[in-house]
């Protein structure tokens, strides 16, 4: 486990095709404290899952090329050692079907778009309470 300044550093990885909104958030969240590891594609995300054991977080975009949200978060709860990693889904088409097929396959929690970092700060702290359980 990471530490600075004697307290645990939370690793979260990032994932969204749009370049300005994963340089936006890896900095705010550098800034608040975190560990972030950005990635611009869900293929690269599950790499870098399989690479990291730390990860405590994902965060990603709904609508990706080749694999949505959905089932990028499908995908990440299949590997043994992030099974559990709560999901924060960043949407702007917040639709009650999308949001619920998202519940369905794990997402923990929703960020609509256009983001509010305040909003997105509270949901980061209330995912990243406590431990994971395996």
């Amino acid at each position: 486990m990471t530490l600075e300044a004697g307290r645990p550093v939370i690793s979260i990885l990032v994932v969204d095709d749009d370049e300005a909104t994963l340089n936006l958030l890896g900095t705010f969240l550098r800034r608040n404290g975190y560990r972030v590891l950005a990635a611009s594609n869900p293929v690269r995300g599950l790499e870098l899952l399989q690479a990291e054991d730390e990860i405590r977080l994902v965060i990603t975009d709904l609508m990706m090329p080749h694999i949505d949200g959905i089932d990028f978060t499908r995908q990440i709860h299949q590997l043994d050692k992030h099974k559990n990693v709560p999901v924060i889904m960043m949407t702007a088409f917040g639709s009650d079907r999308v949001l619920d097929k998202g519940m369905r396959q794990g997402v923990a929690l929703t960020l609509s778009k256009p983001l509010e970092l305040s909003k997105l700060l509270d949901l980061v702290g209330f995912a990243t309470a406590s431990p994971p359980s395996n």
